[in-house]
């Protein structure tokens, strides 16, 4: 592998699931915080868009966890982060974009709820956790894993799901409204956090997140 350089910050899913793609092909690389923070001139400088994850791949900056996957897997194929024939390809890429637009984004919005009063406003809360729910439920209709979407081998698609899962739960648990996971959702995600790549990137958000909800309590 070329020499990598990963930017991000611990509590972030899109990260971990950049991070979970280097282990997986047995990378070396360095990972650290942007200089100054994302979106900071000093971070613009190395990765122009400003955005985590960002990675310099032998002197060349690229943002966008999916794009640094895709380049990863060109890079070198074999251990392969996606399935083998085209339409399973296809399916794993609309996996990854459901989990960024639908299950990422939805748990994303109980950030700024649990920094507030949120025990004033059980609605918001309510309304937060209910999306993630409704997103979990769609997910059940949509792959049949046995033990993974593709068979007996996990692939990016699947890995990209049990940190969020986790952040997801995590926020809920905080603001006392648990997370309803579905059983075979539950034993998906049971199952890929034994992939010892996955389940290296979910210590590091437990703490990360630990962390971050401790300094609002």
């Amino acid at each position: 592998m070329p020499e990598i350089a990963l930017y991000g910050v611990a509590v972030s899913a899109f990260v971990a699931k950049v991070r979970i793609a280097l282990d997986v092909k047995g990378a070396t690389y360095d990972e650290a915080a942007p200089p100054d923070g994302y979106g900071s001139p000093a971070y613009r400088a190395i990765v122009p868009a400003g955005s985590v994850p960002g990675v310099v791949i032998n002197g060349r900056p690229l943002s966008d966890s999916n794009a640094i996957i895709e380049y990863l897997e060109e890079l070198q194929p074999q251990p392969a982060l996606f399935p083998a024939s085209a339409y399973d390809r296809a399916r794993a890429r609309a996996l990854l974009g459901f989990h960024d637009t639908r299950v990422e984004a939805a748990a994303r919005t109980l950030f700024p709820v649990v920094k507030g009063d949120w025990r004033g406003e059980p609605a918001k809360v309510e309304v937060g956790v209910a999306a993630i729910e409704a997103a979990l439920d769609r997910i059940s209709d949509m792959i049949r894993p046995a033990p993974f979407v593709f068979g007996e081998a996990p692939t990016i698609a699947d890995m990209a799901f049990p940190v969020t899962l986790q952040m997801a739960e995590m926020l809920a648990a905080e603001m006392e409204r648990p997370l309803r996971v579905a059983p075979d959702i539950d034993a998906w995600r049971r199952a890929t956090s034994e992939t010892p790549a996955v389940a290296r990137s979910l210590s590091i958000a437990r703490e990360a997140m630990e962390g971050w909800l401790a300094g609002f309590r």
